[in-house]
């Protein structure tokens, strides 16, 4: 095992925990482009699909009380049909094209989000269910659900706590599913499991300052800090992708 790398991945999984613990989503949007500077990405998209599940449970089980649970299904049901195809296109397009179109879209949206207007209002069920489809689709093909159903779920009415609690939920749903499927053709193997185990304490530190720092910061600067996470990390992506096209 190479410890260099090994040490990156580390910080990568830290400073992804972190956001995961300050923000409730964001681990493998952060964590997925950084373990990709170390790491081909057959390797670190299933380091991050593994982490998905113990990075997000301590935040569902402690924020249950504030979780949309109907929301949280709806978009869930919309994500699940297009995990199919996301898995495919990870085993056929190129990473670096990958990584393009992804960041291109996390750009695209927090742009979106940042000149439009809120909803001030619920997310309807046909809104959760094509940001879940696309999601369901991101999360298959390059272990980053998250974009498009954190900008719906960011735009609503909801307060931090619930947006927090609801996204964690539909992250924990998905990327168990995704897990299932990445086991079932093979791209979760016993590399991806030993260097996933050895950053694990890198992931508990991170979760346990965010969460610290979470509780300190109000909705209005919640929801600036959360799309300022989402563009940095979409500009990364459509860097290290643009770098290795180079």
């Amino acid at each position: 095992m190479d410890w260099l790398a090994v040490s990156g991945a580390v910080l990568a999984v830290t400073v992804a925990s972190f956001v995961r613990g300050l923000t409730g989503f964001g681990f493998a949007i952060v964590a997925t482009p950084l373990l990709a500077l170390v790491y081909p990405p057959a390797v670190a998209v299933p380091i991050a699909t593994l982490l998905q599940i113990p990075s997000g449970l301590p935040t569902v089980l402690r924020d249950w009380d504030d979780t949309n649970f109907r929301a949280a299904a709806i978009a869930w049901i919309g994500g699940m049909p297009a995990l199919i195809p996301g898995v495919f296109f990870l085993g056929v397009l190129p990473a670096d094209v990958m990584r393009l179109i992804v960041g291109g879209v996390v750009v695209f949206s927090t742009v979106a989000l940042a000149l439009g207007r809120k909803l001030n209002r619920d997310p309807k069920s046909y809104e959760l269910v094509g940001a879940g489809a696309l999601s369901g689709l991101m999360q298959g093909a390059v272990a980053m659900a998250g974009p498009p159903i954190i900008l719906l779920i960011l735009s609503s009415s909801w307060t931090a706590a619930r947006c927090r609690a609801t996204l964690s939920f539909i992250f924990l749903l998905l990327g168990t599913a995704s897990l299932v499927f990445g086991t079932i053709h093979g791209i979760v193997n016993r590399e991806s499991l030993m260097i996933a185990a050895v950053t694990v304490p890198g992931l508990l530190l991170g979760q346990m300052v965010g969460t610290h720092f979470f509780v300190r910061i109000d909705a209005k600067r919640y929801r600036a800090v959360s799309t300022v996470c989402v563009a940095m990390a979409g500009l990364l992506v459509v860097v290290r992708g643009l770098l290795s096209l180079l």
